[in-house]
């Protein structure tokens, strides 16, 4: 393939939504001098919310360069959902004053509406604002990335009307829904912008993400299951007869064991973005990448119990409703929300903005359902690299542990 062309003095990355799951890896990747050091010279985080850099858990810059990373600025209080796109300009201007060195844009800015239209118009209007004015500051920009997800595949819909495993070419037919979900909506709001410049864009999609957030996610649901088994190895530990076993039966219905895909881990992700940004010759111009950790699709049977046993527990089978061993996640955290507390009180585990705002039988549906991705496109790209669930989910969790995010026994697992 191409090979990518690196300014004198490094890329320049700015990225939208920097404390997401998604934006916050593309970040860490970056000043971890992915793909080798000295290809990005600074990356620009945005966020809404205040983020320190301890809290983010990113690399520190060295006082003397010795590790060679990039420098980072981060820029709080971005708020995409109000102003218009001159006072975004001037609010860039004012925040980061070398805009105009920036050569890539990582767009991860979203805000949720359960309504398909009215998501569409909140978010294709925060695109104008703050995609908008970054653009018209940045004269040397050269690629950007938008993330979507497998609702661009319909498996929102009483059938989901595509053969798995998932081509990007079916998106290219029309479909009824397409004007209204706003990833294609985002979409093409950057055709239209992309018209007569120079800069390239691509879509990259994955399905359920693997990954940390500094801040509350309300969507990570691996976030919402290392909670879960926090609570469960407390009360076990502390006799709680609800918990005397260390076995525990999936806390899903039991349609949601069987249900299949592959992982999108927020690094495999985040490297495959970097990957195509580096690569514009190749990765073409307004181009739609599926990418996941790996081709092959797993089920919540061969996950479940890989969480379990970093808790010291038996992940096994769910259990039908009656059975004494029946629990729900989320009934489960609420009944049991003292622990929460307990647990900050006694070890210092803080698991508060852990939740997911998906209920049960949501979350249950949608881990039934069979929605793999083809990766033959991303391996076209040259972009080879896997990921097994086991070590996406231990870096995932190594990185709760080190915020004190995770409980696994009498002594809290809090790495260094």
């Amino acid at each position: 393939m191409g090979s990518a062309v690196t300014p004198t003095k490094g890329h320049h990355a700015l990225v939208f939504g920097a404390s997401g799951i998604l934006g916050w890896s593309v970040v860490n990747q970056i000043l971890s001098n992915y793909p080798q050091k000295g290809t990005f010279r600074k990356v620009t985080a945005l966020t809404h919310r205040p983020l320190s850099l301890k809290d983010s858990l990113w690399p520190e810059p060295r006082s003397d360069d010795e590790g060679g990373i990039p420098e980072l600025s981060i820029v709080e209080g971005i708020d995409l959902t109000t102003g218009t796109v001159e006072e975004h300009k001037e609010t860039l201007r004012r925040l980061v004053p070398d805009i105009e060195t920036v050569t890539h844009i990582y767009y991860f800015a979203y805000k949720f509406d359960a309504d398909f239209p009215t998501e569409s118009q909140i978010n294709v209007d925060m695109l104008k604002r703050g995609f908008g004015a970054a653009e018209a500051l940045a004269p040397n920009l050269e690629y950007v990335i938008l993330p979507t997800g497998t609702k661009g595949y319909g498996i929102f819909l009483p059938e989901i009307p595509f053969e798995r495993p998932f081509k990007e070419e079916v998106c290219d037919e029309p479909q009824p829904w397409h004007d209204i979900l706003f990833y294609y909506v985002l979409h093409h709001e950057l055709d239209r912008m992309q018209m007569g410049k120079r800069w390239r864009f691509a879509e990259v999609r994955c399905a359920v993400v693997i990954g940390f957030t500094p801040h509350n996610n309300a969507y990570n649901m691996w976030a919402h299951y290392i909670k879960f088994c926090s609570i469960y190895r407390y009360l076990h530990d502390t006799g709680h007869p609800a918990c005397q076993s260390k076995e525990v039966p999936f806390p899903e219905l039991p349609m949601a064991y069987a249900g299949s895909y592959n992982d999108g881990g927020q690094d495999t992700f985040a490297r495959f973005s970097i990957h195509l940004c580096l690569s514009p010759d190749v990765a073409g111009n307004s181009e739609l990448y599926n990418i996941a950790d790996e081709a092959r699709c797993y089920t919540m049977a061969d996950r479940w119990p890989v969480v379990a046993a970093r808790f010291g527990l038996v992940g096994v089978p769910p259990v039908l409703p009656g059975h004494k061993e029946y629990r729900r996640t989320h009934d489960f955290m609420v009944e049991h929300d003292d622990v929460v507390d307990r647990l900050a009180k006694e070890h210092g585990v803080s698991l508060r903005g852990m939740d997911c705002v998906l209920d049960g039988d949501l979350m249950s549906g949608l881990m039934s359902l069979h929605h793999g991705l083809s990766l033959d496109k991303a391996r076209s790209m040259g972009f080879s690299a896997e990921r097994p669930f086991e070590i996406a989910f231990g870096d995932v969790f190594d990185r709760y542990a080190r915020t004190g995010g995770v409980y696994t026994g009498s002594k809290p697992s809090k790495t260094s």
